[in-house]
């Protein structure tokens, strides 16, 4: 009953439609120049832009201004923060010291050794995700790294939900909401992560609030070597960019599983400090 997406190299995203407060001469210089999206406009120096598109500085700062407010997630009040309901994880411990479950908005990272439940806990929160979003049509982008998502567990977890929660839906129709995007290595990774501003964009049948990226470790594990860990870093920045980003711009609740390795280089099981006795092996941490 999951829908499967075929991975393909989606468009730019934040694309330039040509902001109204640009000049006309700036935006005919944009389109000259082969910049199409907001996110390589604002990776490039004021000097490079300049030169690209042969603008005076202050034109080109206005330029800036405008990709920058195409990023830009839209403001929010206190109050309107306040009214966003957490989403439980299905765990009522856990639930209880996050203030009610994951909020909207944020980026949570699960870290933990090899085998230890990460993601049986994203089952269960995705499974939370369907039930109690059901009235609204919520749905779930799973991407999945490692070959460890169970639709057959999957709707397990939704049916003691509903039957926890009194609901009466027919579980398996809950299923046909949940994305899934499978990727066992990196080119194939980064690929779904290009896809997912497009789904969001594209799919008006998802009223997606939940995002599952199980895990980054996997691929970044497998492609890397030691002897490029700053460009591995690099790219889980930018990783964590779109993260944010997407959890500001359309309300998500994004949840990243990532692995611990211990200071031996083996993986350090349990519930324990990080700072003690390991470091999670892709350092999405630092970057959120």
């Amino acid at each position: 009953a999951v829908r499967m997406i075929a991975v393909r190299p989606a468009a730019p995203d934040n694309v330039l439609h040509g902001p109204k407060q640009l000049s006309q001469e700036a935006l005919l210089a944009v389109q000259r120049s082969g910049i199409t999206s907001a996110r390589r406009l604002l990776c490039m120096s004021e000097l490079e832009l300049v030169e690209a598109l042969d603008l005076y500085v202050s034109d080109v700062r206005a330029v800036v201004a405008a990709a920058t407010a195409v990023c830009a997630p839209p403001p929010s009040t206190a109050q309107q923060l306040m009214r966003e309901a957490p989403l439980p994880t299905g765990l009522a411990a856990l639930d209880g010291h996050l203030g009610g479950g994951l909020r909207p908005g944020s980026v949570t990272e699960i870290v933990g050794a090899s085998a230890v439940g990460k993601t049986e806990l994203c089952l269960a929160v995705a499974a939370e995700a369907l039930v109690t979003g059901h009235a609204r049509g919520a749905g779930v982008v799973y991407v999945d790294t490692e070959c460890g998502f169970k639709a057959t567990r999957l709707l397990q977890l939704v049916e003691r939900s509903l039957q926890r929660r009194g609901v009466q839906t027919d579980p398996h129709e809950l299923l046909y909401r949940v994305t899934v995007l499978a990727a066992d290595e990196w080119e194939g990774y980064e690929q779904c992560l290009s896809r997912i501003r497009a789904l969001f964009q594209d799919d008006t049948r998802l009223a997606t609030g939940l995002l599952v990226v199980d895990s980054i470790a996997a691929p970044a594990r497998a492609h890397f070597e030691r002897a490029r860990l700053s460009e591995r870093q690099r790219l889980l920045s930018s990783h964590a960019a779109l993260f944010k980003s997407l959890a500001e711009e359309e309300g998500l609740v994004v949840l990243v599983t990532n692995q611990v390795q211990g200071s031996s280089g083996s993986d350090d099981g349990g519930l324990r400090e990080l700072s003690r006795v390991g470091e999670p092996e892709d350092e999405m941490s630092a970057c959120l």
